[in-house]
C-alpha cells in the first residue's frame, strides 16, 4: 500500500463518525431485518416486569380509595341519570 493510502485510511479510523459507526452507534435496524435471537423475548420480560411493577404500585396506592363506600349523594345522582336516559 503506498503512503497517500496508509493516510487515507489512519485519516478515516480517526474520524469520529466512523468509529462510532464501526462501534454499531449510528446503525439503524432496516425493515424486514430479524432482531439478533433473544432480543425480542428480553423485550417482553422487561415488560412483563415493567407491569408488575406498576400493578403493585398502583394497587398499594389506590386499593384502600377503592374499597371506600360510594357516598349516597352519588348512588342518587346515578339513579337519577338512569331513570332519566330510560324515559328518553
Amino acid at each position: 500500500m503506498t503512503r497517500s493510502g496508509v493516510a487515507l485510511l489512519e485519516r478515516h479510523a480517526a474520524s469520529p463518525s466512523l468509529a462510532a459507526g464501526m462501534m454499531g452507534k449510528t446503525e439503524k435496524k432496516r425493515a424486514n431485518t430479524p432482531a439478533k435471537p433473544g432480543i425480542e423475548q428480553e423485550g417482553k420480560e422487561v415488560d412483563q416486569a415493567f407491569d408488575v411493577w406498576l400493578r403493585r404500585g398502583l394497587h398499594q396506592l389506590y386499593d384502600t380509595v377503592a374499597r371506600e363506600p360510594i357516598p349516597d349523594e352519588l348512588l342518587r345522582l346515578i339513579e337519577e341519570d338512569q331513570s332519566s336516559s330510560e324515559k328518553k
